[in-house]
Formats: C-alpha cells, structure tokens, sequence
C-alpha cells in the first residue's frame, strides 16, 4: 500500500510539473501571438533572466529539477524582498548584516517563510523531512548563491564563505543561529538553509 501512495505522489507530481510547463509555454506563445511584445530575457523553464540555468536538469533522483526550482519559486531574484519581509525580524536583520558586510558575496532568498502547503510539498519532494519546520514560523531561510551574472549556483564553497558570513553577522547582533551545513545525514547536509537556534 505504501508502494502504491509513493507511485501515486510521484505521478501527481510529473503531471502537475508537466501542465505547468505547457501553461508557461502557452503564455509566452500566446503574448507573442496576440502582437505583444515579449521580455526576451524570461524564459519559461531557466527563469527570468536564466536564474536558473547553473542548476542541473536532474536532480539524484532523475526528476526535472528545472521544472521543481520554477515551481517553487518562479523568481528568486524578484521575490527575494518579500520573502525578507517575511521572516522573523531577528533573522532578517541577520541576512542584511551578511549582506551589507560582505558586498561581493552575492545571494537571494530561496525559500523563507511557508505556509502549510508549500511545506508539505517540501517534504514530498524530499526538501524538507518535516512538516513542523521552522520555515513556517518565519524562523528558517534558504539563502541561494548567485554566480557573477545573477544565476542561482550551488557552490559548496561558496556556501561555506554564505554561512560564515551569516555565523559572523548573527554572533555581531547576538542572534544564535544553526546552519544546516552541520547538520549530518540529510542530503549530505543542507547548505542553504539556516534557522534560529530554539532555546
């Protein structure tokens, strides 16, 4: 039975990645088609501008990652001020002293705060492994790399020079703050993703 509800998940999932991709595809042809001049840079699965050309087409589990990164969030870059404003104001003051500090260390707002259903997507997809996360209470972001021309692109490295950056703001402001990068045997760590420590 378990069987069957998983084969039922991911079959739920191909189809509705799949219709969104034909409506994205069906909207830029039908604005072309109706004499409308089309923003040449927003490209139905990379994104505008091509934010997401660095991430690979498949993920480790052979699923068009290109197409779950679009669904998640459409526009990284564009969003990244409200999902700011979104967080718990302790942390967002952190991620803008990280920031500010470090001028050419570039990053976005991936994911901040999720209402119920996005997060149980999260853990459909294997993002999350809870449906009581800290994201849902505004206590956990997802900070995303940029490379020099504004693509998401996932450097260990410079994920790293992310989290030290951030550790340095929260101990300057006395935030206690985990980073998912410690944490052990979930997807070889969660370098994105940072949370206030819970006392």
């Amino acid at each position: 039975m378990l069987r069957d509800i998983r084969s039922l998940g991911i079959k739920s999932l191909v189809i509705a990645l799949v219709s969104f991709c034909m409506d994205a595809r069906a909207q830029v042809e039908s604005g072309a088609e109706a004499g409308r001049s089309t923003d040449a840079t927003l490209d139905p699965i990379l994104g505008p501008s091509g934010v997401y050309a660095r991430i690979p087409v498949k993920d480790d589990l052979g699923r068009d990652q290109l197409i779950m990164f679009r669904v998640w969030n459409p526009d990284p870059l564009g969003h990244h001020e409200a999902n700011l404003r979104s967080l718990n104001p302790v942390l967002a003051k952190v991620v803008l002293k990280a920031q500010a500090d470090n001028p050419s260390l570039h990053f976005v707002i991936g994911s901040g705060r999720r209402g119920a259903k996005l997060q149980r997507r999260a853990v459909a997809w294997g993002w999350s492994r809870t449906h009581d996360s800290l994201h849902r209470s505004g206590d956990a972001v997802d900070l995303w790399p940029l490379d020099q021309e504004g693509r998401i692109y996932f450097d260990p490295g410079i994920q790293t020079r992310i989290a030290a950056a951030v550790t340095k703001a929260a101990a300057g402001l006395g935030v206690p703050i985990r980073w998912g990068g410690h944490f052990h045997g979930f997807k070889n760590m969660d370098r994105s993703h940072f949370e206030l420590s819970r006392p």
